[in-house]
């Protein structure tokens, strides 16, 4: 079922938006995140943010 509603700001980004899994590089628990970046529930583990898939919006685009 498709939408005929034009597409919103928060649609856009959302579709821009990845779910990617990995293994916790800490204690190996399987791991999902946005964009290649990751936090471990299990032991607190989290990847470095420049590890992401892309860029990072710039704070001056936060309204």
């Amino acid at each position: 079922m498709t939408s005929e509603l034009p597409q919103t700001l928060a649609m856009a980004f959302l579709e821009s938006q990845e779910i990617t899994t990995t293994d916790c590089r800490r204690c190996g628990t399987e791991v999902s995140g946005v964009n290649g970046r990751y936090a471990c529930g299990v032991c607190g583990w989290v990847n470095n943010w420049t590890e992401g898939h892309n860029e990072l919006p710039s704070g001056d685009s936060d309204i």
